[in-house]
């Protein structure tokens, strides 16, 4: 394991984290919803290489209320 010399550059590392998962927070539910269906579906072929039924979820248009 290589020893980690620029701690400034983790500092940043980690401050970048931190400012991505509020941004992440911020979105409207939609919005996250349509992350986590986008996420099932880029790991659904590996799941189905290894044998395991998968269906993401499908995203419903909204409708006039």
């Amino acid at each position: 394991m290589e020893r980690v010399d620029d701690i400034d550059g983790v500092k940043r590392l980690f401050r970048a984290k931190a400012e991505r998962r509020r941004s992440l927070a911020a979105l409207p539910f939609p919005e996250k919803v349509a992350a986590v269906v986008k996420l099932q579906e880029m790991a659904a072929p590996i799941l189905q290489a290894r044998g395991r039924t998968v269906r993401p979820w499908r995203m419903v248009p909204d409708s006039p209320r």
